[in-house]
């Protein structure tokens, strides 16, 4: 063989037993390999002609419903990568042991079993028929990173994971979780490891958020598009940074028994909250609050007032009727008001304490605003789209305005 060639292609030509010609393909370049219908372990002669170079093999079009040891372990120990995609009948796989990266991805795959003592650090599922997490998963020390994204899983125990003492990254998106719970009774491992959990896409309803408190590496939580109406618990953790809970199904919110100082971004897009959470003054830390497409009808600063690092503040696309901005209570770093699309018929920039703010008005129906009664810290002001448009992005622009009356 040519291992030194840019390209390295074979093709071998077999009948399967109803006698229909397939073709076997194994196509190489530069650090990577490309098996073609690989439909039987008579094929995996073809792996023994992969070269020494290649770091990474690619599996399409598999036909074969079991990939168990004897016929994986032909791979050569140098490829550290393998990718199996569109193999519709593979329902189980049995992962050797020096393997690294495995990734697979619309298969039916049903089962997995993972060699003792791998050194596996990164597990991609997608498009499969695992209705939960492998208890195979455990055998794997070395995982770092383990992604299940549209499969059939309905729950999930952080206490199957307890053996991972060096899993950083969990994220199991669009697949049909209800339930998440911890039932680990002793000291974990993953509580010292876990720093990013993302469960997008499932059927959440409610969160004890106490489950998050244990996991003191956690710096991430995303819980978008479930169907979540309530969170429980104290939640109290001294890394979480970033919390999404975007497009879901929450009405109110209590977070008086939250202490989570390191938390800088708190998203509750597209939920149906009526008044801003409870005790959001607590939050001391967040520098970006995400409220927009809510049923707010009304808002005062006053209610974020005590969120002294807060930096921007989103309340676009709600029903609001009325803003009240001036107060002497005031979030003091405050850059950033988003009011887009709601339903304000006038807004007083009379009195703005901080120094520079710019605010987003378009899309409301104010038909009359003061520009020379605004204060001078209003920096920038969108106002397209309303029966008025006084808009400014810069301080020449803003002593040289004249509001356009909107008409028709």
């Amino acid at each position: 063989m040519c291992i030194k060639c840019r390209w390295v292609i074979w093709l071998v030509v077999v009948f399967n037993a109803a006698n229909r010609i397939a073709t076997l393909r194994l196509q190489c370049r530069s650090a990577s390999c490309a098996v073609y219908d690989f439909c039987s372990t008579e094929d995996k002669f073809a792996l023994s002609y992969i070269p020494e170079t290649i770091g990474r093999v690619y599996m399409y079009r598999s036909c074969i419903e079991r990939m168990d040891l004897p016929l994986l372990k032909d791979l050569p120990s140098f490829v550290k990568s393998l990718e199996i995609q569109h193999a519709t009948p593979l329902r189980w796989i049995s992962v050797p042991q020096t393997l690294k990266v495995l990734s697979i991805e619309q298969t039916s795959l049903r089962s997995i079993e993972i060699e003792a003592n791998s050194t596996l650090k990164h597990l991609m599922i997608a498009y499969c028929h695992l209705s939960t997490l492998p208890d195979a998963i455990r055998h794997a020390p070395m995982l770092l990173h383990l992604q299940i994204r549209s499969c059939n899983i309905q729950q999930l125990d952080m206490a199957s994971l307890c053996e991972n003492a060096l899993l950083s990254t969990v994220i199991l998106t669009q697949n049909k979780l209800r339930y998440i719970a911890n039932t680990s009774t002793t000291q974990c491992a993953l509580y010292d490891s876990l720093s990013a959990l993302v469960l997008t896409g499932n059927r959440l309803k409610s969160v004890n958020m106490e489950l998050f408190n244990v996991f003191v590496q956690l710096n991430s939580v995303f819980l978008q598009s479930n169907r979540i109406t309530s969170l429980a618990g104290r939640f109290v953790h001294s890394a979480i940074a970033e919390l999404r809970m975007d497009i879901n199904r929450l009405a109110s919110l209590d977070l008086c028994q939250w202490s989570v100082p390191a938390l800088v971004w708190l998203s509750f897009n597209d939920n149906v909250l009526a008044e801003v959470p409870k005790c959001m003054n607590n939050l001391k830390n967040v520098t970006r609050l995400v409220l927009s497409s809510n049923v707010l009808s009304n808002f005062t600063i006053e209610s974020v007032a005590g969120m002294e690092h807060l930096v921007s503040l989103s309340l676009s696309n709600n029903q609001l009727l009325s803003v009240t901005l001036n107060s002497a209570r005031f979030p003091r770093r405050l850059e950033f008001i988003n009011l887009y699309h709601n339903n304000l018929t006038s807004l007083d920039l009379s009195f703005i304490p901080v120094r520079s703010l710019k605010i987003d008005a378009s899309g409301n129906f104010i038909a009359s605003f003061d520009v020379h009664g605004t204060s001078a810290n209003v920096t920038r002001l969108a106002m397209e789209h309303n029966p008025i448009d006084c808009s400014w992005d810069s301080d020449t622009k803003r002593e040289q305005v004249q509001c356009k009356v909107q008409t028709g």
